[in-house]
């Protein structure tokens, strides 16, 4: 007899009904009969929206050139000057190319083992320049004034000092008119848990003698010991204020508004990030990856009361092993990238879906040779378009643009773009067959072919599969060929973007089953939903 054999869950369904919409990232550590809906609970290479849920492919990379010495690319220096003239730096084992979107222009040589960092928020604007270090410490600070590269001249405290020897520094960030540098190296002695502060208004006056105190002005260069004594792993500014993270240690705020008064006070204990670049700044909250985990620092006035959130969460058993993060955020996008090392892979944290109960995450592979293993990684201004993108590179000199075209593939290779849904179970022991569905999707100007597996688990497990084309729609000719007022062509352009509903049907009995959604493409493609209609018996 009929009964009720509704899918548990909050999908949108009736009794033989399950209409698949999605929107949610992975969440891998969750039952998968415990995910929302519109998570999946494997799956790669999918974008994210606030306010779209299709299932659609993230953008492929771009190679945009290949350094003219083709050696390893080691670093990045963004310049954006007060009248908007934007200037990229490109490290590619020891020459420093300036990129201007289509050629190499050697600007000078440094160590090829060096790691040059000229971030955006090194940009010193008084000056119009972008000041370099070096992740590495085997070379000065540099700075970038969009013609010429060269080494900073420092003095000490009232600048009438010459600075002895080398001064060369692994991070720095710019906060209330000063330049402060951490993990430093001053002539050839390494000094790996301290920040140097620069004179305000001045980034060339630093001090290596001056401790905040109430002796000094309040425009004083200045010097500070980490507490811990740890090495600086992480520097960031952050809501008018300086965080900092000791390698396997704690995270510490820098209190203060001058000379006089500058001190630390520890955040959150056992806290530091892994790796040389695993914390970033992200608008509003700084984020940091630790050993098996990503963490949030609230974005709080009551810094020592803060709790850390774990943003992994959701990715917890997948992530657990891994121990040093690049991490790397673009403003534009909303996008944070997280590469660990060895692992071949981008985790990407789309935050505009945090706290709306959903996941946020996508794994981004690649079967382009360069295996998401970068060399170096940067957010950067495109010097042609003046749009923040963000770079990579890898071993032989290849320059990438992460966010690259939208049609084309990972640099020629198809992207397999791949969800699978939640487990759908019924009640009442029923058993499902007699399945039909249909596949929503948004015509493109370009073809591309989904596979729907049916993965049966229950009483009997095994799969079954069919394959659907999300036809595009070929370009008209104008006035010619009746193309005119014909065949969906209006003055010779295609009825494009429209949705599209293609049936279909698949053979299969079972208690339980999940919904693999595939597509290996080098095209876009955007499915609005899946539906699924079924008859039962118990």
């Amino acid at each position: 007899m009929p009964t009720d054999v509704t899918p548990k869950g909050n999908v949108r369904q009736n009794a033989d009904t399950i209409i698949l919409r999605f929107g949610g990232g992975l969440r891998t550590r969750a039952s998968i009969m415990d995910v929302e809906d519109r998570e999946c609970v494997e799956g790669q290479n999918f974008d994210l929206d606030l306010q779209n849920f299709a299932f659609r492919p993230r953008k492929p990379f771009d190679k945009i050139g290949t350094a003219t010495n083709g050696a390893e690319i080691r670093g990045f220096a963004s310049l954006q000057k007060a009248d908007g003239t934007i200037s990229m730096l490109v490290q590619a084992g020891n020459t420093v190319y300036q990129w201007n979107g289509s050629t190499f222009t050697s600007k000078g040589t440094v160590s090829a083992t060096a790691q040059l960092r000229g971030r955006l928020s090194h940009n010193w604007e008084l000056d119009d320049v972008v000041i370099i270090t070096d992740l590495n410490l085997q070379e000065q600070v540099y700075q970038w004034n969009g013609s010429t590269l060269s080494t900073v001249t420092f003095t000490k405290n009232d600048g009438s000092t010459s600075w002895t020897g080398e001064f060369r520094a692994k991070y720095c960030t710019i906060d209330a008119e000063r330049v402060m540098f951490s993990n430093v190296n001053d002539n050839s002695t390494h000094y790996p848990h301290l920040i140097v502060g620069s004179k305000r208004g001045s980034y060339t006056i630093i001090s290596n003698d001056q401790r905040p105190s109430s002796s000094l002005s309040e425009e004083d260069a200045f010097f500070l010991v980490q507490p811990d004594l740890r090495p600086i792993n992480g520097f960031v500014g952050a809501f008018n204020k300086v965080v900092t993270s000791s390698r396997s240690g704690a995270t510490f705020q820098l209190t203060g508004a001058s000379a006089k008064d500058f001190a630390f006070i520890p955040l959150y204990p056992r806290s530091g990030a892994t790796g040389t670049e695993g914390v970033v700044y992200a608008g509003n909250d700084v984020y940091y990856g630790r050993q098996g985990r990503i963490e949030s620092l609230a974005a709080t006035q009551k810094f020592g009361d803060v709790e850390t959130n774990d943003l992994s969460e959701d990715i917890n058993d997948t992530i657990e092993t891994y121990t040093d993060w690049t991490a790397v955020y673009n403003e534009r996008t909303q996008k944070v990238y997280w590469m660990p090392t060895g692992k071949n892979q981008l985790w990407v944290l789309h935050k505009s879906l945090l706290g709306l109960g959903i996941s946020p995450w996508s794994k981004w592979v690649t079967a382009d040779a360069v295996n998401m293993d970068f060399t170096a990684m940067m957010n950067c201004l495109d010097p042609q378009d003046g749009l923040e993108y963000v770079f990579a590179g890898d071993e032989n000199g290849n320059l990438y643009k992460i966010e690259g075209t939208t049609n084309g593939g990972d640099n020629t290779s198809a992207v397999k773009t791949e969800r699978l849904s939640k487990l759908f179970t019924f009640n009442s022991s029923a058993e499902v067959f007699d399945f039909e569905g249909w596949i929503l999707f948004q015509q493109k100007d370009v073809t591309a072919t989904i596979t729907i597996r049916f993965e049966y688990n229950g009483d009997s497990i095994f799969n079954e599969e069919i394959t659907e084309t999300l036809s595009g729609v070929e370009a008209a000719a104008y006035f010619s060929g009746g193309a005119y007022f014909s065949g969906g062509k209006y003055f010779g352009k295609a009825v494009s973007g429209r949705l599209t509903r293609r049936n279909w049907g698949i053979a299969g009995r079972s208690n339980e089953f999940q919904i693999r959604l595939t597509v290996d493409s080098k095209n876009d493609f955007e499915v609005a939903e899946l539906g699924v209609r079924f008859s039962a018996s118990t």
